[in-house]
């Protein structure tokens, strides 16, 4: 192979390295800017249709939900548990139903990079008696226009201690603060069972699932848009584990839905 082959080789594999982020993004539509905020920020675009709002309705529904990422035992009463979560869910962001409802600081700041939306947040869950546990979640994107926060009451059904079955329900609510154009609440109920192995005396792991519905309700509240305000039932089904390491606190789980979402925890408890 000549030098001039060996130069015009390298030259074309760096032109393709360049250019190949600019086609991993040729087939996005072009994004809505706005430099008030850093952060990609809720704000309704004129060409957003009902459909697309239904839509993000929808899915906003799913991305937000709340996740505490625990098992169906009881925490007893007075214990407690403060946790960092991220949820992440596999929306795709050329949709109409999301790029019509966000701006960016620029034209090539995407939504997110990877395969789906991450939300990072913090959850406070407490026991009042011995088997109601209050729980309390809240983000907030310091660059951005939005955060949400939310409450959940589990009740304990079954707590077979012998042979570490439980079972639990939950209600839960997360609201939308921040944006002046839009308000957005998910109300949930879940059915939860979970079985619990020692694997020594200050560690155990719990394997769980479960089922959930939620109401996702939405309103704009922006002269830019005149739309309906939408209210749509949705399903999900829930696969996940606990682990706890002395007062370590530890989970995943993974949600089957219309758009599917991985979640992590990390915390500790009493």
């Amino acid at each position: 192979m000549t030098r001039n082959t060996l130069i015009n080789a390298a030259v074309a594999s760096a032109i393709t390295l360049i250019q190949s982020p600019v086609r991993a993004q040729s087939g996005q539509p072009p994004l809505h800017v706005n430099s008030r905020w850093r952060e990609c920020s809720f704000q309704l675009d004129p060409n957003l249709t009902q459909k697309a709002w239904r839509q993000f309705t929808r899915e906003a529904g799913l991305v937000v939900y709340f996740r505490p990422l625990n098992d169906a035992r009881p925490m007893g009463k007075g214990r407690f548990e403060i946790s960092v979560l991220q949820w992440q869910t596999g929306i795709d962001d050329a949709d109409a139903a999301w790029n019509d409802t966000f701006i960016h600081p620029d034209s090539t700041h995407w939504l997110f990079e990877g395969n789906g939306l991450k939300f990072p947040g913090l959850t406070a869950r407490v026991g009042v008696t011995g088997n109601t546990d209050v729980a309390a979640y809240v983000t907030k994107n310091p660059g951005a226009n939005y955060g949400f926060y939310g409450g959940q009451v589990q009740h304990n059904l079954v707590n077979d201690t012998t042979r570490g079955w439980a079972t639990a329900v939950r209600v839960s609510f997360v609201s939308m603060y921040g944006p002046e154009d839009l308000d957005l609440t998910v109300y949930g109920a879940d059915l939860v069972a979970s079985r619990t192995w020692a694997l020594t005396s200050w560690a155990s792991v719990s394997p769980y699932a479960g089922v959930s519905t939620y109401l996702s309700r939405s309103h704009e509240k922006t002269a830019a848009v005149a739309l309906k305000d939408e209210q749509v039932l949705g399903a999900r089904a829930t696969l996940g584990a606990e682990l706890r390491l002395s007062k370590a606190r530890l989970g995943a789980e993974f949600n089957a839905a219309r758009v599917p979402s991985f979640s992590l925890k990390a915390g500790f408890g009493i």
